[in-house]
């Protein structure tokens, strides 16, 4: 059946719009709008600033973040409104350990690029709730559970503005009785902050040519859960981050306990999507982390509030695109501006907005929105010190794939030269070409069983993910795609074993009970983007579902 025709779309005018309203686009708003009020007087109109939130409000899709460099905050709001920022602690103490199976090795010194002592701790979704408030109070309009499903171009190839997804379709295409089209809003310049992977940012980046570093951006899934247990003031503004157990030497990645208050235990392990072995599955990986007595001492007595998953950008400056275009800009993690060290990227999403905030300006002031003047945003990024920072670790990522003690050696070596070495462009396969074949590895599954925590903190996959709050409306288009189901049959399974069915971190992806097929449950879906990333083929397809849709994160 062919979907109906819509009927004619609102036309909607503005200045800027804003793609996501995560802290990279916040940043920005609030910086411009900052600049507007306080720069040389105009005789015309203050800016129409439009944010465009596919969640159901503010900060439903932002996870983690829990450790903040303030110092990119400081510079965004001043003494005063940093002041008010919600924080929970700031850290007290911090620890790095290397895990084993059944134990830990304390390493007598953080690493230097690691280290926290001083920095708030707080929930970045409840930063993104009052960044987004801050917004409005400046005269920013934000609209929720509205996704932007398309760039819009004039004829010379310039992006002039979006247009918000419809909603009221149905599975087969057709309108329901409460359809209603999404508006084209235009505007003199678009951005684009949707996080890694972002729907649009990548089209963008496919379309004009902008990923022109020496290779493609990589990723990592990172797994969290929120715990609440008996009041333990003793380990307020407690961090510890391991590395080793329950990851093999081959695969990247570690984890993370923060003791945000007296109650709260923030916990995660983060998976690099480079790894080789098929079989390997993620949520397994931290179920035995939560296991492991290191962590296991800090969650006892306590029970979840909260779980979700999302991907991280670790490419690093070789895998950064073009953060600008005509007419757009690319900010945060969208852009892949990430420590790939730290594994954070909240302060130089913050910095990104700055910079992007003060081309906004200059082109407002001057009533010049040319490509020539909005590519002034990459110059100004590249002088902040996340970018300076992202330069002096640029191999350290790459050194990883060969190993832990190359890695090891490389951010040595990067952070005693000051990133002279290891020297040039190591090079770096991308995520889907590093898996092998089913058998060619065997990794042992991680040891103990669920009854090695209480009932209320060791749960099967389904059960964690009751507590991201996810919601889909169930009678839309699926929004992931399996794009040619026999190649699964043909080829994917009789060599992978269908690894969509262990790397999703929400079991959207399950054998058919034949087992001569994959049936998908895109209502599971935490928006993560996992199965586009690492799917062997690339044979899914990760679409806009309705906006709305998806986790709801609260105190994440």
């Amino acid at each position: 059946m062919q979907p109906e025709a819509s009927p004619p779309r609102d036309l909607i005018e503005a200045d800027v719009i804003c793609v996501g309203a995560g802290v990279a686009c916040l940043s920005a708003v609030l910086r411009f709008l900052d600049r507007v009020k306080t720069g040389p007087p105009a005789a015309r109109k203050p800016p129409t600033v439009l944010i465009f939130e596919k969640g159901r409000e503010v900060g439903s899709h932002v996870l983690s973040g829990a450790v903040l460099d303030d110092a990119p905050f400081l510079e965004l709001l001043g003494p005063e409104r940093l002041a008010t920022m919600p924080v929970e602690s700031r850290v007290t103490r911090e620890k790095f350990h290397y895990l084993t199976r059944h134990g830990a090795l304390t390493l007598p010194l953080t690493p230097p690029p690691m280290k926290a002592h001083g920095f708030p701790m707080a929930s970045l979704a409840r930063i993104t709730r009052w960044l987004g408030t801050l917004c409005e109070q400046a005269g920013a309009e934000i609209y929720t559970g509205l996704a932007a499903a398309e760039l819009l171009e004039a004829g010379n190839g310039r992006v002039i503005g979006v247009r918000v997804g419809d909603k009221g379709v149905a599975r087969d295409g057709q309108h329901k009785s409460n359809f209603e089209p999404g508006p084209d809003v235009h505007a003199k310049v678009v951005i684009l902050g949707e996080g890694a992977s972002g729907f649009l940012t990548e089209h963008l980046i496919q379309k004009k040519r902008l990923a022109d570093g020496p290779h493609e951006q990589t990723y990592a899934v990172g797994i969290k859960e929120l715990v609440r247990g008996p009041s333990r003031p003793e380990r307020k503004g407690h961090v510890f981050h391991t590395f080793g157990y329950p990851l093999d030497r081959g695969t990247y990645g570690g984890g993370f306990v923060y003791c945000m208050n007296e109650t709260d235990v923030s916990l995660g392990l983060v998976v690099a999507l480079d790894y080789r072995d098929p079989a390997l599955r993620p949520h397994e990986l931290f179920r035995a982390f939560k296991r492991h007595p290191l962590v296991r001492a800090h969650i006892l007595g306590g029970q979840v509030v909260g779980y979700g998953a999302k991907v991280i950008p670790e490419g690093g400056c070789f895998a950064v695109p073009g953060l600008a275009a005509d007419g757009v800009l690319l900010v945060g993690d969208g852009a892949g501006l990430l420590d790939t060290v730290r594994l954070k990227g909240a302060d130089i999403a913050v910095e990104s907005g700055l910079a992007a905030g003060e081309t906004l300006f200059e082109c407002w002031k001057h009533d010049d929105w040319s490509e020539h003047r909005l590519r002034q945003y990459a110059a100004r990024f590249k002088t902040s010190r996340g970018w300076r920072r992202m330069r002096r670790y640029r191999n350290v990522r790459a050194c990883f794939q060969r190993g832990l003690l190359p890695g090891i050696a490389a951010t040595a070596a990067s952070y005693l030269t000051g990133g002279w070495l290891p020297p040039g462009h190591v090079h770096m396969k991308s995520d889907p070409e590093m898996m092998e074949p089913l058998g060619t590895r065997s990794v042992p599954l991680p040891a103990g069983t669920a009854a090695d925590l209480e009932k209320e903190l060791q749960f099967d996959i389904l059960s964690d993910l009751y507590y991201s709050g996810t919601t889909h409306e169930e009678d839309q288009p699926c929004h992931l795609v399996i794009k040619d189901r026999d190649l699964c049959v043909r080829e994917c399974m009789p060599v992978y074993g269908a690894p969509c069915t262990r790397f999703c971190p929400a079991q959207v992806y399950e054998l058919t009970e034949e087992k001569d097929g994959i049936r998908v449950n895109p209502a599971n879906c935490l928006h993560c983007g996992t199965c586009e990333i690492k799917d062997p083929l690339r044979n899914i397809e990760w679409k806009l579902p309705e906006g709305g849709g998806g986790p709801a994160y609260k105190e994440m």
